[in-house]
């Protein structure tokens, strides 16, 4: 990319939540400044056509398909990285759900679990299995 201050070459990039959306534009800028860039989300065929496209446009992506809410899925998510690209550097947590649309007062507790559940521990997973790796 021209005109930028940043150069991530050599840079490998986890975006979860990357098949659509905030996380498709983000893997793409990543990817558009040097970064390698795992592309992620549970749609594994959405995930393979954002890495299509980076690829052909001469970037370089992997698909490492991941429900965020299951501890073994994230861990091999990091497993996976660290294999393919020999590391993890960037960590962009950006996958979400919300079951739920409507007043606070009103949320059922099953519905505050689930956004709880894959909105903040699974983030917590995901940087405590990629942290003590890109601190190394």
């Amino acid at each position: 990319m021209k005109n930028t201050p940043f150069d991530l070459s050599g840079q490998v990039a986890i975006i979860t939540g990357s098949s659509r959306g905030i996380g498709r534009s983000s893997a793409e800028l990543l990817a558009k400044l040097g970064a390698k860039v795992v592309i992620s989300s549970r749609k594994a065929e959405a995930c393979k056509d954002v890495a299509d496209g980076i690829n052909k446009a001469g970037g370089d992506a992997h698909v490492i398909p991941c429900n965020i809410s299951r501890h073994d899925e994230v861990k091999a998510l990091i497993d996976g990285t660290t294999r393919h690209y020999g590391k993890v550097d960037i960590l962009v947590c950006n996958a979400a759900v919300n079951p739920y649309y409507g007043p606070l007062l009103d949320i059922k507790d099953e519905a505050f679990d689930k956004i709880m559940g894959s909105n903040v521990k699974s983030n917590i997973w995901l940087c405590a299995l990629a942290i003590p790796g890109m601190a190394a």
